[in-house]
């Protein structure tokens, strides 16, 4: 995984923001992979890549589970 592929996943939560839980699962998967190439030291630059995926945090949609 590179930054663009954090980009990429962003940029799909926002098109899925029409079905909150979808959003919210792809969101969490999003932030699940980001934090473990961190802790595992896969992450070239961990400040980078938390940060954009932290973008989702911008898109409006409801964040819950069925």
């Amino acid at each position: 995984m590179d930054i663009k592929d954090v980009v990429d996943q962003v940029k799909e939560i926002k098109e899925e923001q029409s079905d909150p839980e979808v959003a919210h699962l792809l969101e969490d998967n999003l932030y699940e992979q980001v934090l473990n190439m961190i802790a595992s030291s896969k992450c070239s630059d961990p400040k980078s890549f938390a940060k954009e995926a932290l973008k989702t945090k911008d898109i409006l949609f409801r964040r819950w589970y069925a």
